[in-house]
């Protein structure tokens, strides 16, 4: 597979001043713009799961400082061709940084989330792979306001989700 077009992600990178923020390692955020770099051109789930930007991002599931920032990365690199693998640890990731205890920080990742809205759709149609669907249906079922889309969405019989997902 060809690596992915890395302009937005790059530009998104670019927007934040990493070394500013305490990273869930106890350093800076510095190395995360390079990890999430990786993440977006890894070529297997293994590779992607690998690089471990969910022990930066959050620790025992409570975001850290970069969670927003991350989430902005990450939904610029879904935005692109990724590897399915990628996308699905990045749909993977997304996930509790938009869902977490932390209302502040939740509601700032959703909000970047609802952004994109339209590529996580996009992916939860595309039936590509079990876990895809089900992590591009968790997503907007945090963030979507119209619950009614979701739900006609989910309910058209296009979407392969798994029986405790489907109700």
């Amino acid at each position: 597979m060809k690596k992915p077009d890395m302009g937005l992600i790059n530009a998104e990178i670019g927007r934040h001043d990493w070394s500013a923020f305490e990273c869930g390692c106890g350093k800076t955020a510095a190395h995360l713009a390079d990890d999430l770099k990786m993440l977006a051109e890894a070529q297997s789930r293994e590779e992607a799961r690998a690089l471990r930007i969910d022990d930066n991002a959050l620790i025992q599931s409570f975001p850290q400082e970069p969670a927003a920032p991350v989430a902005a990365v990450l939904m610029a690199a879904l935005a692109g061709d990724l590897n399915l693998g990628a996308r699905v640890v990045c749909l993977d990731l997304l996930l509790p940084l938009v869902d977490n205890d932390d209302e502040d920080s939740a509601e700032m990742c959703q909000s970047i989330a609802r952004q994109g809205l339209w590529g996580l759709y996009r992916d939860l149609w595309s039936n590509a792979h079990p876990d895809l669907v089900i992590y591009a249906y968790l997503v907007p079922r945090v963030v979507e306001t119209d619950e009614q889309r979701l739900r006609t969405y989910r309910d058209s019989g296009w979407i392969q989700l798994p029986e405790h997902l489907a109700d």
